[in-house]
């Protein structure tokens, strides 16, 4: 087995545990330290324990500071053993087993206080299936690390889940909202979750009253390991002491958490002798990123980020030396790397921007000195946590700015409902939350990914009845754009401006045209999303799914989508759901009822990746030049337009009649 911990002899008096960690910190990553000090003189006893992050280091740093003086005193450094006691003779325990006795308690301590908050979440309706479902509620409130939904031996949902989040703060407010909150019929309890252990010992001190109680409680309060384990899609808590905690220090987190405020620590701390390095291979290890600084001077110590998730490199590392100036030539002889830029015309006018990659530029490091694997390091001074959160935040908002026409986010605000509109209510809270819900999520989607735009002329439509098929859908599409016209002509809408209308340039003129020519409606394809009883997705025509409750609508011009988004968005589509009727004390005089509902749909444009567009476009492209169509599972309709003329007159189908949009 390898030995992380040293014991550490012959230390002054007037020694602490804070001096003891500094002094070992400052050439190794260590895990803790303790001083172990008298209770009676609270003055160290002479003696402590260093445990390091890595057994390397650790075999390191006994041969470095063995014999070496530490406050003008020379201390002997050993690894740490097992204690050795004969319990039959009863002999007092050692100093070292006192030490190792007080090392246990501080980190059992330091466990509790840094344990991720987790939360219970009870009466969960059966639309909440799978951890994924569970983590969509708190997603607004922080980044959920782990989610989970303990699976009954019956098969069934047991009502109940799991969910942790990162940060204390983040968890407190979810708590807050989340507690009471309606979803789908049922009034969810949120609170803390406590250990298995701990909730037995409080059973036994108020023990429920009826057996029906205790079975309810022995389910939802089930050992967080086991319930973890057997989640659909969840994911074990990883408790190993041996965790690397020093990549959690210096993780390059790009996503500002609270939780960093409340760091023993809080202050920054300017570290002269430490980089960060970027654009590593990710076939980089601590040795080898060693071993290729070790040119510019001694290292303290060299560490390659791993991602918490994966366990696999990030392309971000840490290397410290031993001296400022030695890091100071590292970072001024840095090359400048210059990336080049193409610039290529589209159709409609406008242009992009393509920038080469940084492996290209072989001139920028003539030296090799800043090169691995064939990519140029970037290299800037490390700075701390919070420093690093801050800065993160400002680079999200600077490429959000800059992107803002590129990407086309000013669609976000597309789909919002003015809080002083009559629509918004006529909203149940339900409906509000879930809008709410849903923009939090696409803005940090957006911040997070450069790569995602916004589409011109692809709606994302939520909140559908399960009962609305695909071509229900494609109906109601057309509907919305016959709608909008309508509206307009009356006098209840504004008229798309010429700015909306000019929005696409030649590209949407061509495809008005081109859609025109080949008598096509004016909707492109429109799709309910469909799974089966387990939850994976299932083609709608198989007939062995059930609708999911959302889908996608896709125009032929931004003009039509524009139309249809805003008289969509809010509008109330009619549905029948059979419900139970109580006639009588007895279940047996209950009777089923179809009953008449309404949901609101949530209409938004569609987040798409411009790589997987660019791609899509290219089959386009090559099918329509061999004659076969447009897309994949949209067909040209044979002798133009009987498609649109054979759906004329179902708007009925929407619940039975025609109906008035109520807003």
């Amino acid at each position: 087995e390898q030995r992380k911990s040293l014991f550490v002899r012959s230390l002054p008096a007037t020694v602490t545990t804070e001096e003891l960690t500094e002094y070992f910190s400052n050439s190794y990553p260590i895990r803790h330290a303790v001083a172990v000090l008298d209770p009676a003189t609270k003055q160290c006893k002479g003696y402590g324990f260093v445990t390091f992050a890595d057994a390397e280091d650790a075999q390191r740093a006994r041969e470095e500071f063995n014999g070496k003086k530490f406050k003008g005193q020379k201390i002997k450094v050993e690894f740490a053993e097992s204690r050795h006691r004969d319990e039959e003779k009863g002999t007092a325990p050692s100093a070292v087993a006192e030490a190792k006795a007080a090392r246990e308690e501080k980190k059992k301590e330091k466990r509790e206080v840094q344990q991720p908050p987790k939360l219970i979440i009870r009466n969960l309706p059966w639309s909440i299936k799978t951890p994924e479902d569970l983590s969509v509620l708190f997603r607004s409130f922080g980044k959920v690390k782990f989610a989970t939904i303990p699976k009954q031996k019956t098969g069934l949902q047991p009502g109940f889940g799991f969910i942790t989040m990162r940060g204390r703060k983040n968890a407190e407010k979810a708590l807050e909202v989340i507690n009471g909150k309606e979803v789908d019929g049922r009034t969810l309890a949120v609170d803390w979750a406590v250990e298995k252990a701990t909730w037995q010992t409080l059973q036994e001190e108020t023990k429920p009253t009826t057996a029906d109680e205790k079975e309810v409680d022995d389910a939802e309060v089930a050992d967080s390991d086991a319930s973890d384990a057997e989640s659909d899609g969840g994911v074990t808590l990883d408790e190993d002491e041996d965790e690397d905690d020093f990549d959690e220090e210096f993780d390059e987190n790009e996503e500002a958490e609270e939780e960093s405020a409340t760091k023993h620590d809080s202050k920054p701390k300017d570290d002269p002798t430490t980089l960060f390095i970027r654009n590593l291979p990710f076939s980089a290890s601590d040795d080898s990123l060693r071993e290729h600084f070790s040119r510019f001077g001694s290292i303290r110590y060299a560490r390659i980020v791993l991602d918490q998730a994966t366990e696999r490199p990030r392309g971000t590392g840490f290397v410290s030396f031993y001296n400022s100036a030695d890091a100071d030539s590292c970072l001024k002889s840095h090359p400048v790397i210059n990336v080049t830029h193409d610039v290529k015309a589209k159709k409609d006018g406008s242009t992009i921007t393509i920038a080469h990659s940084v492996l290209q530029d072989s001139s920028a490091d003539p030296t090799g000195a800043y090169t691995m694997d064939g990519r140029i390091l970037s290299i800037t001074r490390a700075v701390d946590r919070v420093s690093a959160n801050r800065l993160a935040t400002e680079s999200a908002a600077s490429r959000f700015n800059r992107d803002k026409d590129k990407r086309r986010l000013y669609l976000l605000s597309e789909g919002t409902i003015a809080s002083n509109s009559p629509l918004y209510a006529s909203l149940s809270p339900s409906e509000v939350a879930m809008r709410e819900t849903s923009a939090t999520q696409r803005r940090k989607l957006i911040e997070s990914n450069p790569s995602l735009h916004l589409s011109l002329t692809r709606l994302a439509i939520r909140n559908i009845p399960r009962s609305i098929t695909s071509k229900d859908l494609k109906a109601l599409a057309r509907q919305a754009v016959v709608g909008f016209a309508t509206d307009v002509k009356e006098g209840k809408r504004t008229r798309l401006s010429k700015e909306e209308l000019a929005r696409g340039g030649a590209e949407m003129r061509d495809a008005e045209t081109d859609r025109k020519k080949r008598g096509q409606g004016v909707v492109k394809q429109a799709k309910v999303v469909f799974e089966t009883s387990d939850g994976g997705k299932v083609a709608e025509a198989s007939g062995a799914g059930r609708s999911r409750g959302y889908g996608f609508i896709e125009y032929y011009t931004h003009r039509s989508a524009l139309m249809g988004l805003r008289w969509l968005n809010g509008h109330a589509v009619d549905y029948r759901t059979m419900v139970k009727l109580t006639k009588g004390k007895n279940k047996k005089d209950d009777v089923e009822a179809n009953q008449d509902r309404k949901k609101r749909l949530i209409v938004e444009f569609a987040i798409e990746n411009a790589q997987i567009v660019v791609r899509r476009k290219e089959r386009e492209d090559k099918d329509k030049a061999k004659g076969r169509g447009e897309t994949r599972g949209d067909r040209a309709p044979r002798k133009g337009g009987r498609e649109d003329k054979g759906d004329r007159g179902k708007d009925d189908r929407w619940g039975g009649q025609k109906r008035k949009r109520d807003d």
